[in-house]
Parts: C-alpha cells; sequence; structure tokens
C-alpha cells in the first residue's frame, strides 16, 4: 500500500488517500469489461483523468464481475461527447454522459460517465462549480465500499476514505453520520439496504436505528426515483431478500405501501411462502435470462392474491397494477404487459 499526500493551508504535509496495487488487491483483470478499458484509454490520451468507480470497483475487490462500469473523470460533458460523437448528455441537475457500445449480438450496452463533483458546488447544471476534483468528488458518494477509484492501465485503487478496509470486513458504512447522510438523500437507505443484500455485507446497529428512524423521509423522494430504485431491485437478483429488509425495517410502508399492508396481513409462515413462490423465483429466472421490466413488475403483482382484490376484471388489472403501486410509477405499457402476464398464470 502506498499513500498519496497533499498539503493543508499552513503548506504542511497530510494524508490524503491509501492506494493499493495490484499486489495489494489481486483484482482479475478478467472481469474489467473492455469496452469500459477503452472509454478511459481515449479519455486518457484526451488528455484528462478516469477511473472506474462505485460498485463495479466493490464487486471487483469481492471477485464478482460487475454488471455496469460507472466511470469518472475531469473531463466536462461536453468535453466527453466531442470525444465520444455518438454519446449522449443526460440530467438536468447534474449532467451526466451515456456513452453506448454494441454487444455484437444487436443489442448494446450504455456506460455512465460522471464529471467530479464539487463538494460545494451549486445545483445548476449550468454553472461549472458544480464540477471539481477527485477529491471532493468522492464525498458526494453514498457508502464508503462504493467511494473507490480504479485505474485498469495503471492497476492501483484510490482510496480517501477506508472504503477498502470496509470491502476486507465485509460492511456497509455511510460517508458521514448515518443520520446526516439518509436526511440529505433519503434514497440511501434502499440503496444500502441493496447493497447489503447482495453482497453479504452488514450494517452497524447505529444504521438500523437511524433507518428504523427516518424510514419516512422516502415520503419526499421522487417517486420517477423510486421507480428507478424499484427495478434495479427487481433485476439484481436479490429482490427477494432486499424486500423482505425494506419490509422489516418499515420502509417497504412508504416504498409501496399496498404490498406492506398486504404481507402485513399474513402470517410469518405465509409472508414467506409469498417470498419463494414470486419474488424467489424472480430472482432464479433472472440468473439465467435478461427479464423484461414488465416480466419483472409481472412476478412482483404475483405477491398479491386475487382474492385479495375479490371481481376484478381482465381488462381493469392494468389499471389495478398502477393504482396498487403508487407512489411507484410503473409505465402504462409495462403495466399492460404485466396484467397478460398475470392473466395466463390465473387462466392456466
Amino acid at each position: 500500500m502506498l499513500i498519496r499526500y497533499g498539503t493543508n493551508p499552513e503548506g504542511k504535509p497530510v494524508k490524503k488517500a491509501e492506494v493499493y496495487t495490484a499486489e495489494d488487491h489481486h483484482i482479475d483483470p478478467a472481469l474489467i469489461d473492455e469496452d469500459a478499458r477503452r472509454i478511459i484509454r481515449r479519455l486518457k490520451r484526451a488528455g484528462f483523468k478516469a477511473y472506474i468507480v462505485g460498485g463495479a470497483v466493490r464487486d471487483l475487490l469481492t471477485g464478482r464481475k460487475p454488471t455496469d462500469f460507472d466511470i469518472a473523470t475531469d473531463a466536462f460533458p461536453r468535453k466527453i461527447r466531442r470525444i465520444f460523437p455518438s454519446s449522449r448528455i443526460i440530467g438536468r441537475r447534474f449532467r451526466l454522459v451515456h456513452i453506448y457500445a454494441h454487444t455484437g449480438q444487436g443489442k448494446r450496452k450504455i456506460f455512465e460517465v460522471s464529471t467530479f463533483r464539487s463538494a460545494q458546488g451549486s445545483s445548476e447544471s449550468k454553472d461549472p462549480s458544480i464540477y471539481g476534483t477527485m477529491e471532493e468528488d468522492v464525498w458526494r458518494r453514498d457508502f464508503t465500499v462504493n467511494a473507490l477509484y480504479y485505474c485498469p492501465q495503471r492497476g492501483f485503487i484510490i482510496d480517501f476514505v477506508g472504503g477498502y478496509r470496509d470491502v476486507q470486513e465485509k460492511r456497509i458504512c455511510p460517508l458521514v453520520p448515518a443520520d446526516a447522510s439518509f436526511c440529505e438523500d433519503p434514497v440511501r437507505m434502499i440503496r444500502g439496504i441493496k447493497y447489503a443484500e447482495m453482497t453479504g455485507f452488514t450494517f452497524g446497529s447505529a444504521v438500523t436505528a437511524s433507518i428504523k428512524r427516518h424510514h419516512g423521509r422516502l415520503a419526499g423522494c421522487s417517486p420517477a426515483r423510486l421507480t428507478e430504485e424499484l427495478y434495479k431491485i427487481l433485476s439484481s437478483g436479490h429482490a427477494a431478500g432486499i424486500f423482505l429488509r425494506l419490509y422489516r425495517l418499515r420502509l417497504l410502508e412508504v416504498f409501496f405501501p399496498a404490498l406492506h399492508d398486504h404481507w402485513r396481513s399474513l402470517g410469518r409462515r405465509q409472508l414467506l411462502e409469498n417470498l419463494h413462490g414470486n419474488l424467489h423465483l424472480l430472482d432464479q429466472r433472472g440468473k439465467n435470462q435478461s427479464l423484461s421490466r414488465a416480466a419483472m413488475l409481472g412476478y412482483l403483482m404475483r405477491s398479491f392474491d386475487r382474492r385479495w382484490n375479490p371481481g376484478l376484471e381482465a381488462e381493469e388489472i392494468p389499471d389495478w397494477i398502477q393504482e396498487t403501486c403508487k407512489p411507484l410509477l410503473p409505465s402504462r405499457k409495462e403495466s399492460q404487459r404485466a396484467a397478460r402476464m398475470l392473466l395466463r398464470r390465473i387462466t392456466g
């Protein structure tokens, strides 16, 4: 392990980050997507810094092949767009760039590239002060295990916040005290539970207590943003365990109130059977094939016994799905397709 130093306002050297080499972390290069490598090489040839960040580094450290490779750079979005002409700038509050790569099977992969964010910058996307340095960017992330920067060319990991040790010790820790973190962004409570279930890592008791205190803050989050989190959970391969944790920590009563109320009416054995017969089946099927959002939604809605809604007509099922999912916002098309899936199951 190496140490990266900087200087304080008085000009004295201070430790900034720990740097782990390939001899330290033993990441398998075969697990790194070649298109992610290509994007980083092109950014660096253009004179910019670029790193793999977030959950991909966490997964690489635990020997799992990441499903997504997010990239962080000091290049501004319009500059990234010029380097990759077929890319697309998205977002209003903070602009990101989606770079596309073809898989050779008529499909394409999307790589999300973000510019380092400032710790104190304006939230207006046209204000350049929203962008900053890597040292500032790290503090805009959610948990220490997702705040690592990996350079695939030189093989080192830069760690400003102790995330490498937390991965080794299998624990999920917010970058700042849990109460402050979850009040700043309540969606982090859902993400933390998702990460814990996917990795087998643990929360401290203080984090669990904070989630219970602040679960109601989810009500203030954008329904569209919560809907995106829903589909990330359903496609994770761990939906059954994540939903059970959400239920036990009272987040489900805000995230998906109808499902919370339905499960609360069941006994413990019935609840586990419900999970096993629906979301667990989704997890098993998702390991073998990629499922559409409509198919995943259909498995989720199977969690509701039709007897819970007596007299429901076939043509009413899409409306029932959208009403039941509130405040989540599945599209009309997704609801219609999920309804057809439910009907096929009911009619045999």
